[in-house]
């Protein structure tokens, strides 16, 4: 059963900013409470990798992460990419000049929609090191993708700003998908600085509704 488990993170509600997951690795920052740990084995069921991305716990911006890989912006240290690499996914440093590459990503393991503002000539990196189709548009009318929008393998959430274009042409791209829109955090549109979700459940932040954590279930844990 999709579990969604409320939680918060360095006394804010917008977790997402600081952790990604897929359904092998959920990655938090070094210094995150152990409680943390604990709640991500409750509702992801994944093994647990700490580190920095730039010496900084943003790990929800920095990284775009699927199944098959890890995608980081060049400001990374080699360090913590080799940190990356010991997970056994493909790695791969996106040298654009972008740093907050989640923001302009969504991705499952089939599909990466990718913001226009990515440079053309790293789009072949990312089909290859997540491999996925890539796609690139706006969502909503903006570039920030990633930011408005959640995805599984299962479903897509977007932001309520979606028009029903928008909601027509993500079921095009990411093709056997729920999609619909919702909120997170008592009705914040920004869904990925609330929400990390793989296909098992999600952690949300602690702001978040009963009702919006029932639409986040119907969507996420979508049966296909």
């Amino acid at each position: 059963m999709f579990s969604v488990v409320p939680a918060k993170l360095y006394g804010t509600s917008t977790i997402g900013v600081y952790m990604a997951t897929n359904n092998r690795y959920t990655f938090i920052p070094i210094d995150a409470p152990e409680k943390v740990e604990d709640l991500v084995r409750e509702s992801l069921g994944t093994d647990i990798v700490r580190v920095a991305l730039a010496g900084s716990p943003l790990l929800g911006l920095f990284m775009v992460v699927n199944d098959n890989g890890i995608l980081v912006p060049s400001i990374v240290a080699e360090e913590e990419v080799r940190t990356l690499k010991l997970t056994g996914l493909n790695v791969g440093v996106l040298k654009t000049r972008y740093t907050a590459i989640a923001n302009l990503t969504l991705i499952n393991n089939r599909t990466a929609l990718v913001s226009p503002l990515m440079e053309a000539e790293w789009r072949h990196v990312i089909s290859d090191v997540l491999g996925v189709e890539v796609i690139s548009d706006y969502l909503c009318g903006s570039p920030l993708v990633g930011s408005l929008s959640v995805a599984n393998n299962k479903g897509i959430l977007l932001s309520p700003e979606a028009a029903n274009e928008d909601i027509e042409k993500v079921r095009a791209y990411f093709k056997n998908s729920k999609v619909d829109v919702a909120t997170v955090n008592r009705g914040r549109s920004f869904l990925k600085g609330g929400i990390v979700a793989n296909d098992r459940g999600a952690l949300v932040g602690d702001e978040t509704t009963g009702i919006e954590i029932m639409r986040i279930m119907q969507v996420l844990g979508a049966q296909q």
